[in-house]
């Protein structure tokens, strides 16, 4: 991990992030907000990250559909792959939970990892379609900002549908693509129709109308409940625009799309950094929120989720009696995957 580039470029993007975060702060209101959090609501926004997080976990095993794939192993493996991209790089912990529940359910690890694919896929949809409807209910963003967020959901529509129908018509799609990209030399290498083909295969998913349906309802449910559990968490920590007036929820919706689009990013894992600058700037730029109180506010959202996965996550490895060597072993094996 230490000699890989791009661990030090997403190290680099979080220090610069965290200089930026921190400029101008005062620490006094810092201090003095992260103190005078109300704990009532800060017991709802970690009830709401629980629930939310629960949709998560019932979105995967409806993706195994027909196969009937222990709750209980869903839960665990999930945790540790979440527990694992927290500290590791690149989302290695997308590929270790699928081979993990691979394992313990003997379910084919191509099948697994197609099901993470699709799940991504809709997280990914999901949060652009909010992104955009956020956009278009703050009053204050840019009308450039606007068009550019309906933009992105409209191109991730028409992403779903193009991979809908690669995964329906594989092989027409494929000698459809070869022809487009006959007039680029770069793209005649084997490895780059055999990645692409292998991508394709992981959407086999998207023939069977059952699961997909379900993926896509516990998705806006988990969004859904994320985005209250932002707002839920602004009551927390005092957050009031200029006027001092508490922010609408479709701030709350708006600062959580916003965050989640910017980890694409590369960063230190668990997004330290990259996630506090965007929220900060989000917060400060649009509803003139004072720079420490926002600061204070993404340090305990971003806390909330990073300390519970980190919980569980540790919960889930002495549940299933993994030790090093075994977490070890699979990364090497998750690694040669990517």
């Amino acid at each position: 991990m230490l000699k890989s580039a791009r661990f030090w470029i997403g190290m680099a993007v979080s220090v610069v992030c965290l200089y930026f975060a921190f400029q101008g702060i005062q620490f006094d209101k810092l201090f003095e907000a992260l103190t005078h959090m109300d704990y009532g609501w800060l017991f709802v926004t970690i009830s709401l990250w629980c629930v939310s997080y629960a949709g998560r976990v019932f979105r995967w095993q409806t993706l195994f559909s027909p196969l009937k794939v222990r709750l209980g192993n869903i839960f665990n493996a999930l945790n540790i792959g979440y527990f694992l991209s927290n500290l590791l790089p690149a989302r290695i912990g997308d590929f270790v939970r699928a081979y993990l529940i691979g394992d313990m359910e003997q379910v084919s690890k191509v099948r697994a990892l197609s099901t993470v694919v699709v799940e991504r896929l809709f997280d990914g949809l999901t949060v652009v379609m909010f992104f955009a409807l956020s956009a278009v209910f703050v009053p204050n963003i840019p009308e450039e900002a606007r068009q550019a967020a309906v933009g992105v959901a409209l191109t991730g529509i028409v992403g779903i549908i193009v991979l809908f129908l690669l995964s329906w018509q594989k092989e027409r799609g494929m000698v459809f693509l070869q022809r487009l990209a006959s007039p680029f030399p770069f793209l005649q290498r084997a490895g780059v129709w055999h990645a692409l083909e292998s991508l394709i295969d992981g959407f086999a998913v998207l023939r069977s109308p059952r699961p997909i349906l379900g993926a896509v309802l516990w998705s806006v449910y988990a969004w859904t409940l994320g985005g209250i559990m932002f707002w839920a968490a602004m009551f927390a920590m005092g957050v009031r625009d200029g006027a001092g007036v508490p922010l609408p929820i479709s701030a709350a919706f708006l600062v959580m799309t916003v965050t989640s689009l910017v980890v694409v990013i590369p960063s230190s894992p668990g997004y330290l950094g990259i996630f506090h600058y965007v929220a900060v700037l989000t917060l400060t730029t649009i509803y003139g929120v004072d720079k420490s109180n926002a600061l204070s506010y993404a340090v305990v959202i971003h806390a909330v989720s990073y300390l519970w996965i980190t919980a569980i996550g540790v919960f889930s490895i002495w549940r299933e009696g993994l030790t090093y060597q075994r977490l070890q072993t699979i990364q090497v094996q998750a690694a040669k995957s990517e």
